[in-house]
């Protein structure tokens, strides 16, 4: 069946394509948000308001728009789209944390992200209309804002010409993501339509594979879950789109939408959400199904390091529905844990093996030289998904982009199954009497213990320089944990300069904005 021409169809990009399939069922509900349902003839009518108005900025190819809305509403995508189709590229403003959006960043971060974009304007509603007004006061860069919630008249609609839509051209830039590391300063890392493209093709043929039609969102659309929402509408299916991650509002969402069939979380989400389902009950998967979870076919999480027994608890509630994934914002995705190998005590301490189109090797970081399976190295990456380079640092862009691959910094080895290891960071590594120990190593087993949620190991200088090995865990309650045991684990498995000299334990662990461990604040308060 061929589709109808439309103002947009000239561009023959991904979102040109999304927009066709929408047209083609206009009454159909596609996005659903805060209540309220959004057929395909209103995601059009949003795509093209945001369109015309950032037309009427003077918004061009080159530009960078800056994108600053509720959290995960629909505009979220849709102003994209639009941006896209005017040849520009766009940012966000609200959060530089992949897992949640819950609070908004500071005013001198937002200004610090426009300065280094060079926005040309920030889109916002009116419910962020505030910020971006004191954001306009404080950058000179003017606002673009339609009112929350009002649904477009057909004439306006229809001022959309076909002449001011911009050929796609993959290599340009198509957007900014900024995330934080260790040091909270925003870092951004530039993608070009193609890159974005190829995530999003990989995101459908998984969703393919797994037969899986409507995607819950409950983390940022401005990160990494948005492929794979753009997936989603490409394969003529729905979003149900949530402000934040809630485990009790995440139950009920499933339990009355039969078909939502897969999500995205941080791996702190699969625990909250083990949780909230122990809490009620909730202990096989025949409990799962009866609560109105059966719909769902893939759990896809990632973020931080997984708890093995945490992740056994998950695997019995749900069965053979859950997919780890390793990826990094600077090369996407890279290796999956499939839900059969969630099972497999013997793959399932491993990240999994490379994601379609994704090469990996482990190689020597001082020489170079790729190493043999089991040897353990730097694990690099080249893939279609990769990031063009960080923003205004072509210093840091040349140390980690290197003849078309990606340095990722993290540490690891590859065994004779193609399953990847991973064993912390380069810049992590602890050296001890000149023994070089991996802290996820530790962590691992120190997460082995029945009753442990979250460990964090570390190293502390003294004085004259010398490292050592300090380790901050958070448990379970309704569990004892032993300290001396985990010490006496820790020297069997791996060895007596393993064992931390110093562990202990937190009602919470601190997180850092990424969603995991910091390491950061732990050290500097000698916890």
């Amino acid at each position: 069946m061929s589709l109808p021409e439309h103002w947009w169809s000239a561009q023959q990009s991904y979102a040109s394509e999304i927009l066709a399939l929408l047209a083609a069922a206009p009454d159909r509900d596609f996005a659903h948000w805060r209540g309220e349902a959004f057929s395909g003839g209103d995601l059009i009518r949003s795509v093209t308001e945001a369109f015309l108005a950032l037309r009427d900025r003077g918004v061009g190819k080159g530009d960078v728009v800056a994108i600053l809305v509720a959290p995960n509403s629909p505009e979220t995508f849709t102003v994209r789209y639009a941006a896209h189709l005017l040849g520009a590229a766009v940012c966000y403003l609200r959060t530089t944390n992949p897992g949640t959006k819950v609070t908004v960043l500071p005013l001198d971060q937002q200004l610090q992200i426009l300065r280094e974009t060079e926005a040309v304007t920030v889109y916002a509603d009116a419910e962020t209309s505030e910020r971006a007004l004191e954001i306009a006061a404080g950058s000179g860069i003017p606002v673009t804002r339609l009112q929350h919630g009002e649904r477009s008249a057909a004439g306006r609609v229809d001022g959309a010409d076909a002449q001011d839509v911009v050929a796609w051209d993959p290599d340009a830039l198509a957007v900014i993501n900024f995330t934080s590391g260790s040091t909270g300063r925003p870092k951004g890392i530039r993608l070009s339509g193609r890159a974005w493209q190829a995530t999003l093709r990989a995101w459908m043929e998984l969703g393919r594979e797994a037969g899986c039609t409507s995607l819950l969102v409950s983390t940022p659309l401005s990160h990494g879950v948005a492929p794979m929402a753009d997936a989603v509408l490409a394969s003529g299916e729905a979003l149900y789109l949530q402000e934040s991650f809630d485990a009790e509002k995440f139950v009920q969402t499933v339990s009355a939408e039969k078909e939502v069939s897969w999500t995205f979380m941080a791996t702190t989400h699969v625990f909250q959400l083990i949780d909230h389902l122990l809490e009620r009950g909730i202990r096989d998967s025949a409990a799962v199904a009866a609560a109105g979870l059966s719909s769902l076919k893939r759990i896809v999480y990632g973020g931080s390091p997984a708890a093995p027994a945490r992740i056994a608890q998950a695997f019995q509630l749900f069965g053979s529905v859950l997919a780890q994934g390793y990826a990094t914002s600077e090369s996407g995705r890279i290796t999956t844990l499939t839900p059969p190998q969630h099972g497999d005590p013997e793959i399932s301490a491993t990240v999994g093996r490379p994601f379609p189109e994704v090469e990996v090797v482990v190689c020597n970081s001082d020489s170079g030289a790729q190493l043999a399976t089991g040897e353990i190295g730097e694990v690099r990456v080249r893939s279609p998904q990769m990031m063009d380079g960080y923003n205004g640092d072509p210093e840091l862009t040349a140390r980690v982009l290197r003849d078309g691959w990606y340095f990722t910094g993290d540490i690891g080895c590859l065994d004779e199954r193609g399953c990847l290891t991973l064993l912390g960071r380069v810049a992590d590594v602890i050296k001890v009497d000149g023994v070089k120990v991996h802290p996820i190593v530790v962590e691992s087993e120190i997460l082995s213990h029945s009753g442990v949620r979250h460990a964090a190991v570390y190293g502390v200088r003294d004085e004259d320089g010398s490292e050592h090995i300090h380790a901050a865990i958070e448990c379970d309650p309704a569990d004892v944990v032993e300290v001396d045991r985990i010490r006496a684990g820790i020297a069997e498995a791996l060895s007596p300069i393993h064992v931390p000299e110093k562990i202990n334990i937190l009602n919470a662990l601190p997180m850092n904005r990424n969603g995991k461990p910091d390491k950061v604040l732990l050290r500097s308060t000698g916890a």
